[in-house]
């Protein structure tokens, strides 16, 4: 089954975080996400969400455990205000209108 994170923050410069998680590359072997997409919330000035699309939660979880995405967070977190969210959401239907 195919699972979602979602992860919701605060930045004033999205730009480079976009830039910065673009940038950044997966060892050969990875577990990467299936789609990346980046979102504002059009009601909070300066908030974000990631929304990463897995094959399933156990590659969601090796992927939040990896080196890389270590690294790749200590390298956002400047970028980022204040405490992060982080939704694991599993995905039970999907229709394709």
């Amino acid at each position: 089954m195919e699972f979602i994170q979602i992860v919701e923050y605060q930045s004033s410069d999205i730009d480079a975080v976009i830039e910065i998680a673009r940038a950044s590359e997966y060892p050969e072997g990875a577990v990467k996400p299936l789609s990346v997409i980046v979102v504002k919330d059009r009601d909070r000035p300066n908030t974000y969400a990631t929304l990463l699309r897995f094959a399933s939660y156990e590659d969601a979880m090796a992927h939040s455990e990896s080196d890389s995405t270590h690294e790749r967070l200590k390298q956002l977190a400047p970028l980022m205000e204040g405490e992060r969210r982080f939704y694991n959401l599993d995905i039970v239907n999907e229709d394709q209108p």
